[in-house]
């Protein structure tokens, strides 16, 4: 079978059926951009790992690679899992190595900074959950104020919002594990119990994530306040915590 064929025929539709709408926007474009040009027309018996490994070596951005590697490498996996080929090549391919990240984070004082550069700000009782809580940046942008208890202290996760091809999308946590209850400091429950006559909804209002993350940047550059973005305010707390 062409792996055209079988992206066509099987490999999309359980995508379509069984991964979130942000990840199939990812597996669609390391597709068309970056496997299906060079494998698309091969049948999959004849993908040998000299030809993927030339291909990799092509690519002049490792985070390219990473991607596109991982769709292939989903779609051999799948397809001789599913008894559609013989031939897996994906387990004598070595992979585009990871680059040594280290993200940008905030320690405690940093943080407690910010914090205060944020009082009074419309993003205020999302940033006081974001840096206190340990969140991923959909699940903050998912919380509403019913989701938390001012009495006890706890807030429950169990929506993220996401921005996919130009439009918001509500998604269920990422794990079954990420569907759980963390509980504020007590400094926290303090100041969003003033904030909380401000409105109801979503901690962020009206606003989709593009303009939280714009209006998010552009408040820390105009305040001279310590920044990092929206994704690594997660890092800091744990950062933060392990400290």
């Amino acid at each position: 079978m062409l792996l055209q064929e079988f992206w066509n025929d099987r490999f999309w539709p359980y995508c379509m059926a069984n991964l979130r709408e942000s990840t199939r926007v990812g597996y669609e474009s390391a597709w068309r951009l970056h496997v299906m040009p060079v494998f698309g027309g091969m049948d999959m018996s004849a993908i040998s790992v000299e030809l993927v490994d030339k291909w990799l070596a092509g690519f002049a951005s490792s985070g390219a690679a990473r991607k596109a590697w991982g769709v292939l490498r989903a779609m051999l996996r799948k397809a001789s899992r599913w008894g559609v080929s013989d031939v897996d090549v994906t387990t004598r391919v070595r992979g585009p190595k990871r680059t040594d990240h280290q993200p940008r984070v905030l320690d405690s004082r940093q943080i407690a900074t910010l914090l205060r550069g944020f009082w009074g700000h419309e993003l205020e009782a999302w940033l006081i959950c974001s840096v206190t809580l340990g969140l991923r940046p959909e699940e903050a942008l998912g919380l509403e104020w019913s989701d938390i208890d001012l009495r006890g202290g706890m807030v429950r996760i169990r929506r993220g919002v996401q921005w996919v091809s130009g439009r918001e999308v509500v998604v269920e946590p990422k794990t079954d594990l990420s569907a759980r209850d963390v509980v504020l400091p007590r400094f926290a429950i303090i100041r969003l119990r003033q904030i909380r006559g401000r409105g109801d909804g979503r901690l962020v209002g009206g606003l989709n994530p593009g303009q939280v993350d714009r209006r998010y940047r552009r408040w820390c550059r105009e305040q001279h306040l310590p920044f990092v973005p929206r994704e690594n305010l997660r890092h800091s707390w744990a950062t933060s915590a392990l400290a």
